[in-house]
């Protein structure tokens, strides 16, 4: 009996070590699951994580000193509580105030940062999305210096969760992460019982557009693979755009044959909705210009003032279930009766980010 006990134990260490270390031969949805979620001991320097391309990747463990080029990564580290470790950040961080991060010194544009500026600050690490959307080749740059590029986009709804979690175990923040997630989980399990048999028939069909591409016969429209279109989805809309993909641009014509129910404006721009935002006459008159434009006006969901204004960011990826309230307050307003969704994004600030909720996030005609 101690004999099997014994063998019984080394078995058991040696399953360890081979998930801590990622020795496992594991297929690519195994390794995502065993790599994030392995203990780590005390005495561990270096540790694997899965990247948002599904590849293995050695950091160092824990992660105290990095540079973010993601303004999505940023908002992760910050619901992680792991400021501390950023020791520089790029443009698109210096307008999200409420991430404690705008003391940090800038390097440049997240696509093209300036590598002598980062060298400068040390990092172990610079977090990256995938896409540069540039020629720049980040990791041919800083890798042979031995600064780590760690691509995790953290902007897709379904692809947050687990990059999330590799974040989390980089920084040494698993509990903190779990905990956010168990709260995430909650909020988007209440949406989906909101919209508990809703039958197909009963789907409004909705239109969404950039406020920056409102002109007559010009329409820049969410189609498949953007965030409005997966949030109009979670909401239970159906987007009349969705058969196509991308950002589309479409014509009067085409928008009165689908004539919608519902119109969402989107804006992106920071001094008119956001966290810093004060003033909604610039939403008041988007709202008045969208029902009295000549091709816009016609629609069902212009003669009924079923139109609404809504911040880009609130539907960006990382927070498209939040936004998602919003959108299905609008769309199904007896279903969603006694929920606020401005509670739950001031839970989200309060409680994640440290922050309080002010600003405009959205809006809608009176």
């Amino acid at each position: 009996m101690r004999r099997n006990k014994f063998f019984s134990i080394i078995f058991l260490l040696l399953m360890v070590m081979t998930v801590v270390t990622g020795c496992g031969q594991t297929s690519a949805g195994d390794k995502s699951s065993d790599t994030n979620s392995a203990e780590v001991s005390a005495d561990v320097n270096e540790i694997t994580i899965i990247d948002s391309l599904g590849e293995t990747i050695t950091v160092p463990y824990p992660l105290e000193r990095v540079v973010i080029l993601n303004s999505n990564a940023a908002e992760a580290v910050a619901i992680l509580g792991a400021q501390d470790a950023v020791v520089g950040i790029a443009d698109n961080t210096m307008d999200k105030t409420y991430l404690g991060l705008n003391d940090r010194p800038v390097v440049g544009k997240y696509s093209k940062p300036s590598y002598e500026k980062i060298l400068e600050l040390k990092p172990q690490a610079v977090l990256a999305y995938v896409k540069s959307y540039s020629d720049e080749d980040f990791s041919a740059k800083l890798e042979p210096l031995g600064i780590k590029v760690i691509k995790l986009d953290l902007f897709k709804p379904e692809a947050y969760d687990e990059e999330f979690r590799s974040l989390a175990k980089a920084l040494g923040k698993e509990e903190r992460a779990e905990a956010f997630l168990a709260w995430k989980k909650q909020q988007t399990d209440l949406l989906a019982k909101r919209l508990e048999g809703l039958e197909e028939e009963e789907r409004v069909r909705v239109f969404a557009m950039y406020t920056s591409h409102f002109a007559e016969g010009n329409y820049k429209t969410f189609a498949q693979g953007t965030s409005t279109h997966q949030g109009i989805e979670m909401a239970g809309g159906i987007n009349i755009a969705g058969e196509m993909e991308g950002y589309p641009q479409v014509n009067g014509e085409w928008v009165l044959e689908e004539n919608p129910e519902i119109f969402v404006l989107n804006t992106s721009g920071d001094a008119e909705m956001g966290y810093d935002a004060q003033d909604i006459t610039w939403s008041e008159n988007v709202i008045a210009n969208a029902l009295a434009d000549k091709v816009m006006g016609k629609t069902e969901a212009c003669q009924k003032g079923r139109v609404y204004l809504i911040y880009n960011r609130l539907l960006g990826g990382d927070k498209t279930y939040l936004g998602a309230f919003y959108l299905g307050k609008w769309f199904y307003p007896e279903r969603f009766a006694g929920i606020q969704p401005d509670t739950i994004l001031q839970e989200y600030f309060e409680e994640w980010l440290g922050a309080p909720l002010q600003g405009i996030w959205s809006y809608e005609a009176p």
